[in-house]
């Protein structure tokens, strides 16, 4: 109120700074590209000012005059621009109209400052600033990317932009515990993290690592991770150390993906949830980084690529979606007709391989008050131990003897902390 207050004492001069302001930075990137690669264009950070100050003044004319002063001010920096780039197409022609395409919105953003909505204006012209200064990274991802990458990126595109909003938010289905909308808002969110565990490690490279892969991939699904780096081992039994890390790794980067999906669901069941899970966390953390301490040699070696599939498929966000709806029905009707008993065999069963469905599942029940606090956090933790156990039981049969013996070890540690929290949430039933 102050702050609104200080700048009501300074209209319209603040307003004319901020657009001065979103002029300058843009004119200031563009003057910085222009500087370090020695290739003159026309406008820099003098001429984005002014540009940006024409487009304040012309939407201030606007005001009592209608909008025919900024049309005819926005007309004026648009000839302005064509001129300038027949000229330079002419001498040295086309290099693309990144700079000349800016010049034209620098306007309109000082027009949303001036025109009442400075929050937005403001914000773009930072955006387009930070858009501008990321040409070199944008260009080598895109020579990077392959079809598979840009299919992933256009999918998610759908199941977020498209699919998402004409879904009905309502609750429909047996035990009317179905709502489209929330469901498929999930499979974007789960589908979203996976998406980022692979356009990290594709971005940043696997050559930082198998311990960064392990992270990444943990992001994605711990349990392929846990697949991949013990296959791995037994080819490579030299890395079976640092393939064990990587295991572990991704494992205990489970939770807290665990924790942001109950939080993003259900937050008040955090309370009950969060000390047993950080304290797995903690430990599969801590046993990483003492299995690090006699691994230094081969952490030095070069790494070889680690494989990663795209983990978006429309295909496999609409089987999420399908598997959740069923496991959060399985769960309510365990709930309904054999109580605790029946979630906690749900809960076992699905923890076996997906620990997102019951997460979110029993986090919505909660949610919706058709099961209690207690019954979904000890229903979570039973599958969180089922899980480790499968992943155990998966290195063991997949990996080297080297890397049995390391993870055997840290998941041990693992599965004794997760059934202290089990047992330590059960009086509560």
């Amino acid at each position: 109120m102050i702050a609104m207050d200080i700048l009501a004492t300074f209209e319209p001069w603040w307003r004319f700074g901020a657009a001065l302001l979103i002029g300058a930075l843009i004119g200031l990137e563009r003057e910085f590209v222009q500087q370090k690669s020695g290739d003159p264009d026309f406008a820099g950070i003098r001429t984005f000012s002014l540009i940006a100050l024409l487009g304040a003044a012309a939407a201030h004319l606007s005001k009592p005059y209608g909008v025919w002063p900024f049309l005819a001010g926005y007309l004026a920096v648009a000839a302005i621009v064509w001129a300038n780039y027949n000229t330079h197409a002419r001498e040295r022609g086309f290099e693309g109209v990144t700079t000349e395409i800016a010049a034209l919105l620098v306007p309109l953003l000082s027009a949303l400052v001036i025109w009442g909505e400075a929050e937005l204006g403001v914000a773009l012209g930072v955006l387009t600033a930070l858009l501008l200064s990321l040409k070199p990274g944008l260009h080598d991802l895109a020579r990077r990317m392959s079809t598979q990458d840009l299919r992933a990126m256009l999918e998610f595109g759908l199941v977020s932009a498209v699919i998402l909003p004409i879904l009905p938010d309502q609750n429909l289905g047996p035990f009317n515990v179905v709502n489209p909308f929330k469901i498929w808002l999930l499979v974007v969110f789960v589908s979203g993290i996976g998406l980022l565990g692979y356009v990290l490690t594709k971005t940043l490279g696997a050559k930082r690592g198998i311990g960064l892969a392990g992270v990444l991939g943990g992001l994605a699904s711990s349990t392929a991770t846990t697949i991949s780096f013990a296959e791995r081992s037994r080819d490579e039994v030299r890395l079976s150390d640092v393939l064990a890390q990587g295991i572990l790794l991704s494992s205990s980067v489970m939770f807290p993906r665990v924790l942001l999906l109950v939080a993003v669901v259900h937050p008040p069941l955090l309370s009950l949830i969060a000390v047993p899970m950080a304290a797995i966390f903690v430990v599969g953390l801590a046993f990483v980084l003492w299995l690090a301490r006699g691994s230094r040699a081969q952490q030095d070696q070069p790494s070889q690529q680690v494989g990663f599939s795209n983990p978006l498929k429309l295909s496999t966000a609409v089987s999420f979606g399908m598997i959740f709806a069923l496991v959060l029905v399985v769960v309510r009707a365990a709930n309904e007709f054999f109580g605790s008993t029946g979630v906690f065999v749900a809960s076992v069963l699905t923890g076996l391989t997906n620990m997102n469905a019951i997460t979110l599942s029993v986090s919505e029940l909660a949610t919706l008050g058709q099961m209690g606090l207690s019954l979904a956090a000890v229903a979570i933790m039973l599958a969180v131990v089922v899980n480790l156990l499968s992943k155990a039981v998966t290195a063991w049969v997949l990996g080297s003897a080297e890397l049995r013996a390391r993870t055997s070890r840290g998941f041990g540690l693992m599965l004794l902390v997760g059934l202290i929290g089990v047992a330590a949430l059960w009086p509560g039933l």
